[in-house]
């Protein structure tokens, strides 16, 4: 490339991942982190109504922008999760859920809650599909399993079914010592919580498939063709930490482990172009995750 299609070509590749990045924060939990926990504001639906607004300006901005019209399908499906998850706080209110949840225990109300959250992700998949793409370019299929991996930072390569147990060594340890500080597990609770085994391993084949869905396959299917992918990976971990500052684990720390698992989880889908490696770790790990859960009251 000469260096006047340089000079041509970078203020647009800018302005894509400008807008890529955001799109993915726009949609993000940070304006609610920075609401809640920055402005000390309780929680609101019009936070959601915000997030929609905010995306679907971005999404006129990429039908009227030239050089941003190849994040036009990236923001479509995005304002079709906000406005799933709008809809979904809004049913949750008109039911009753929202009471329940308040007083059901944590092992109860998030399992219920992960299941809905299959709705806003299933708007995803269909918006993506009904554009032209097919399930392979969504990743929703189980990948090669075999398939060779870099070693991050460095330029040697393994084999995926090769560092599956390391990776869960890696990201186990430090996982236990974030959940027995913040949640403070009673193990005299241990016996009931191996007796809810059978909920838990519903609730982390759930989970971990919508959330590996809803963060990664569709959102890396979209950003990986218009700015590359490792500007996907980063902005998908990025998601996928924010997303946890109120969940499990949660708070600072709890975003940095997933921010971190979320660049492994990613660099999967990158590598292996399927969810099966990312989907198993992630289960495993979230199982982990329900027994303290339930240890912690």
């Amino acid at each position: 490339m000469s260096d006047t299609a340089l000079a041509r070509s970078t203020p647009s590749r800018s302005r894509v991942l400008f807008g890529a990045w955001a799109g993915v924060l726009a949609t993000s939990a940070l304006i609610p982190i920075v609401w809640r926990t920055g402005l000390s504001r309780p929680d609101s639906t019009w936070l959601d109504v915000v997030q929609l607004g905010l995306v679907l300006a971005l999404l006129a901005g990429a039908r009227s922008i030239r050089s941003l019209r190849p994040l036009t399908l990236l923001f479509a499906v995005l304002s079709t999760q906000v406005a799933g998850f709008l809809v979904l706080r809004l049913g949750e209110r008109i039911s009753g859920f929202s009471a329940w949840a308040a007083s059901a225990p944590d092992y109860l109300w998030i399992p219920a809650q992960s299941a809905l959250f299959v709705f806003p992700t299933v708007l995803m998949v269909v918006t993506a599909l009904a554009a032209g793409l097919t399930r392979r370019d969504l990743f929703l299929v189980a990948g090669d399993l075999r398939a060779r991996s870099r070693i991050p930072g460095t330029a040697r390569f393994t084999r995926w079914h090769r560092q599956a147990l390391p990776l869960i060594a890696l990201f186990l340890v430090p996982l236990l010592i974030q959940l027995t500080i913040v949640s403070r597990p009673d193990l005299s609770q241990l016996g009931k919580a191996l007796a809810l085994l059978p909920l838990g391993v519903g609730f982390v084949l759930v989970n971990a498939a919508q959330e590996e869905i809803r963060f990664r396959a569709v959102p890396i299917a979209l950003l990986e063709p218009p700015v590359g992918a490792e500007a996907a990976i980063w902005m998908t971990a990025t998601a996928f930490g924010l997303g946890h500052w109120f969940g499990h684990p949660s708070g600072p720390t709890g975003v940095l482990l997933t921010f971190a698992a979320g660049l492994m989880l990613a660099k999967a889908f990158v590598e292996t172009r399927g969810l099966a490696w990312a989907w198993a770790l992630h289960a495993f790990l979230d199982l982990v995750i329900f027994l303290f859960i339930v240890m912690a009251g």
